[in-house]
């Protein structure tokens, strides 16, 4: 299945990262619907929006609600407020894209 095609069957809001397999380099991270409406204001193109999709994976991230005094990891969008609260962690999910 093309980029363009399962991207589609994908529902607002989400998270994705697209990461092209053969080099792991990072194409595009961010929300769906920017990369939807908007992909002209992005790193990708129409050609890499027919690239077939070879993977994809949910990845959950579970973030210190505080990571920045306490020195940890930051989250992958850390202006984003958190999603779902467990006392001191959050989680976000996302969604891998391997084209």
């Amino acid at each position: 299945m093309k980029l363009k095609e399962f991207i589609d069957l994908l529902e607002n809001p989400v998270v994705i990262r697209i990461i092209r397999e053969e080099t792991k380099e990072q194409l595009y991270m961010g929300f769906l619907g920017i990369l939807r409406f908007h992909i002209g204001d992005t790193d990708m193109d129409e050609n890499d929006m027919e690239c077939k999709v070879k993977k994809f994976k949910a990845i959950p991230e579970i973030r210190h609600r505080r990571w920045k005094e306490k020195g940890l990891m930051p989250p992958m969008l850390p202006e984003q407020s958190p999603m779902y609260s467990f006392r001191d962690l959050q989680m976000e999910l996302y969604y891998d894209i391997y084209i």
